[in-house]
Order: C-alpha cells, then sequence, then structure tokens
C-alpha cells in the first residue's frame, strides 16, 4: 500500500472519460450551487491530483468562477510531503505529462519541475488509512479509488466502500483502477460504462456532510 507506484494522466481511458462524460454532467448537476469536490483517495506523491487539476483547467474554464477542491489522501505521510510540495523530477513528469502541459503547469527549478502556484491552490493533502476510521471530510462528487483495492483483503475492501460512499454525493461518481471492480460492494453502488472505462454510482443517498 505504500509503493508509491503512480504517473501523471495515469490511464489515458479514464482522462477521456472524465472530459467527456463525467465532468460535464458534473457541472451540469452542480451549476446550481457552483461548487464541485473531488477526492484522490490513494493520492501518493500528488500526480493524480495535479493531473485533474490540469483537466479542469484546460478543458473546463467555466470552472474558473466556481468553488473547486481537489482533496488528496494517502497512508503514507512522506508521499503526503512530496504532494504538497508539487515538486517532481524529470523522470516523474516524463511519464505520462504532455510536453505542451509540462510547460504550461510547472515551471522549472533546478533538476526539478515545480507545479504552478494556481494548481496548488486547487489541491490539498492530507494523511488518510482507508481501512481506519477516515479523517473530517466532505462529501465529494468524483472519488477516484484507484490501484489500491488490490491489496486489500475481501473484508477490508467492504469497509473501504462503505467508508467512500458514506462521502459520496448521491449524484457522484466513482471511479477504479482499469484492472478493479466494485464487486464487493453491489448493494452501495452500481456500475456504468462508457469510453472503456468503468464508473460507480452509489445506488442510495449517503450520510449527509458538510461541503
Amino acid at each position: 500500500m505504500t509503493i508509491n507506484e503512480t504517473s501523471f494522466f495515469r490511464d489515458h481511458c479514464l482522462f477521456d472519460a472524465l472530459r467527456e462524460t463525467v465532468v460535464p454532467q458534473l457541472i451540469k448537476s452542480n451549476s446550481a450551487e457552483r461548487k464541485l469536490r473531488i477526492w484522490s483517495a490513494a493520492a501518493s506523491t500528488g500526480q493524480e491530483a495535479y493531473s485533474i487539476a490540469m483537466l479542469l483547467c484546460e478543458h473546463f474554464l467555466t470552472l474558473e468562477s466556481w468553488d473547486v477542491k481537489i482533496v488528496g489522501t494517502d497512508i503514507s505521510r512522506p508521499a503526503i510531503g512530496c504532494a504538497r510540495r508539487g515538486s517532481y523530477r524529470r523522470l516523474e513528469v516524463n511519464r505520462g505529462l504532455p510536453a505542451r502541459m509540462l510547460v504550461k503547469y510547472l515551471t522549472r527549478d533546478g533538476e526539478e519541475w515545480e507545479i504552478a502556484p494556481k494548481l496548488k491552490s486547487m489541491c490539498e493533502f492530507r494523511y488518510a488509512n482507508l481501512c481506519a476510521t477516515l479523517p473530517a471530510l466532505p462529501t465529494f462528487d468524483l472519488v477516484l479509488l484507484r490501484n489500491v483495492l488490490l491489496y486489500f483483503t475481501p473484508q477490508d475492501r467492504k469497509s473501504v466502500f462503505r467508508g467512500v460512499h458514506q462521502h459520496t454525493s448521491e449524484r457522484g461518481y466513482v471511479m477504479l483502477g482499469a484492472s478493479e471492480q466494485a464487486e464487493d460492494s453491489t448493494t452501495l453502488f452500481h456500475a456504468e460504462f462508457t469510453k472503456q472505462c468503468y464508473f460507480y454510482r452509489p445506488i442510495a443517498k449517503p450520510e449527509s456532510r458538510s461541503r
């Protein structure tokens, strides 16, 4: 669970689904309150959260006037520290980050590249153990729970799904890794399919929490 394997824009089909289906639907359903909350639930060193921020800035200009927050959590405190710094070596930015977006959203600082302040302001990173009592978190419109479930026992997976369900809006989406399924949580989520990518919607309204 602490191998911290991640990269920018990991699994392009997922980001295609976000751009073409999920985010447009969330903008439509949240247009009255103009808020968007996203949870990178196994954020590692932050590339996923910053990739989402780049996607929103690049393709959804209407969100510039919205209250948008991306929360990244991880069990590794050193990884969370790296995510907060938002500074990456060349090998890390060369994994999945297009050159055009590299020069647009990061600045070079010696041998490393640093995330632009605009993206950092959209993201915050916290420690959380998904198998334990979760910290105080808002209700999220989108939860990315990717490439972490395979490390859990079936019992722990059920516990994680219950926690995620409690923090997912009734109109929200949960997205897993390409090789993962929510078979342990069929009473909480139902699957939908788009762009060769599954996502999950809550079946029942989760417990109301502050946004």
